[in-house]
């Protein structure tokens, strides 16, 4: 073992010798040279050893990460012998590989785009292809999820194991993507109009910049940030991160797969719990502010009655179809209604407690307006009964319209609100 340790640490030697090179000026084809004879057994650990140690001698994160491209592209050649890492479907680093496959064929498409306007007369319009190309910078600008989760969920798992180098200058480059791709698509929005000749300019300015930002990212993860956060983690270590990731989603990518790795830490995945005051769910989270809000500008009033036919909670609102007041809190639902009805509650909640029905549906006339309202049994994961949830809907002015309206005209003056 203390051989191995020795002659890795020694191949790191060389390498940050070579890098201090690169460093102070030297040329670049000449350590590449130096690399490919001496370093026929570099892989990403060397790789990723070398930056923390020289982070750790004094050569400033900055510097490191100025020459993050051109180290990479020094070592290319050992790197591209490293296998992508291969974890099962739902695993975090899985989802970041789907990512990275759709972030590589959306800069595949814009270069195939780029290659088109190329090919044109200068004086040709290419307007539309321009068009296509803003589509899909668009679409790029998801990577923001990916680098946040690596941000956010993994990066502290280095910095808690003493190597907090590296990370911080993939925060660098990532913040350098996020620069040129923003910068690229504001000029794209100033710009209505373009001949052949000034799209390539631009693109050869821009968007080539981006795309290489990109790809070049895609890279590194994959050939060292990747496997070595596989070799330092626990299976623990990434539950945890892969309870985290929905609360910051995901880029061009939807994980199809849950993941339950083997362990006493397993926690059950859909069942809510707080992060930072926010309440998270299984397709994202709120905190109690926004929730309250939410529920206040909904179009329709809502009541929700518990497993033992208790009033627990009615939406908020001053002009209710149905009025009611907070003294209902806490009383069993059937002496909300008149005697009349309370056989037609009952019925509705026997059939939702034996599983017979799961929504029963009623419209009225009501004043002139048309009124609809649906109960709905509620259940967990288990099928088990937890309520009922009732709905109500004034449908008036929706069945009265007519024809489209797709450009944007509000219903009211806001300044009309404020008298």
């Amino acid at each position: 073992m203390s051989e191995m340790i020795t002659t890795r640490q020694n191949r790191v030697e060389v390498m940050k010798t070579l890098i201090r090179q690169l460093h102070q000026g030297l040329a670049e084809q000449h350590v590449k040279s130096q690399l490919e004879s001496l370093l026929d057994e570099a892989d990403y650990n060397d790789v990723f050893m070398m930056e923390v140690q020289l982070i750790k001698e004094g050569i400033p994160a900055d510097a490191i990460q100025d020459l993050c491209d051109t180290h990479t592209k020094v070592l290319r050649g050992h790197l591209d012998l490293q296998e992508t890492p291969k974890t099962i479907p739902g695993h975090p680093i899985h989802t970041f590989l789907q990512e990275n496959r759709e972030l590589t064929r959306t800069t595949t498409r814009i270069r195939h785009i780029m290659a088109v306007i190329q090919a044109k007369d200068p004086e040709e319009d290419a307007t539309d292809e321009m068009g296509q190309i803003h589509l899909l910078l668009n679409n790029l600008m998801d990577v923001e999820k990916h680098y946040l989760r690596k941000e956010n969920l993994l990066f502290p798992y280095f910095e808690k194991n003493d190597l907090p180098g590296p990370p911080t200058v993939m925060w660098g480059k990532h913040d350098e993507a996020r620069e040129l791709l923003k910068g690229t698509l504001d000029g794209l929005q100033e710009v209505h109009e373009f001949k052949a000749g000034e799209a390539d300019a631009f693109n050869q300015f821009t968007t080539r910049a981006v795309i290489f930002a990109i790809d070049e990212m895609v890279y590194k993860e994959e050939k060292i940030m990747f496997p070595t956060a596989l070799d330092m983690l626990s299976e623990e270590d990434w539950y945890d991160i892969y309870l985290q990731s929905d609360e910051y989603g995901y880029c061009l990518y939807a994980p199809q797969f849950e993941w339950t790795p083997d362990g006493d830490f397993v926690k059950e995945k859909h069942k809510p719990h707080t992060i930072d005051g926010r309440i998270q769910m299984f397709t994202g989270s709120f905190s109690l502010e926004e929730l309250i809000a939410v529920f206040s500008v909904m179009p329709f009033e809502l009541t929700f009655v518990d497993k033992d036919d208790m009033v627990r909670y009615f939406s908020p609102g001053d002009n209710k179809l149905f009025a009611r007041s907070r003294a209902v809190l806490g009383r069993k639902v059937q002496y909300c209604h008149p005697p009349k009805s309370v056989h037609i509650v009952n019925r509705i909640l026997k059939d939702f407690k034996e599983g017979k029905q799961d929504r029963a549906r009623f419209w009225i006339n009501m004043k002139g307006r048309m009124v609809y309202i649906v109960y709905y049994a509620l259940r967990n994961e288990a099928g088990e009964y937890l309520g009922t949830l009732e709905i109500t809907q004034d449908l008036t002015e929706a069945r009265g319209l007519e024809g489209e309206r797709r450009l944007l005209a509000y219903d009211t003056n806001p300044e009309e609100n404020t008298h």
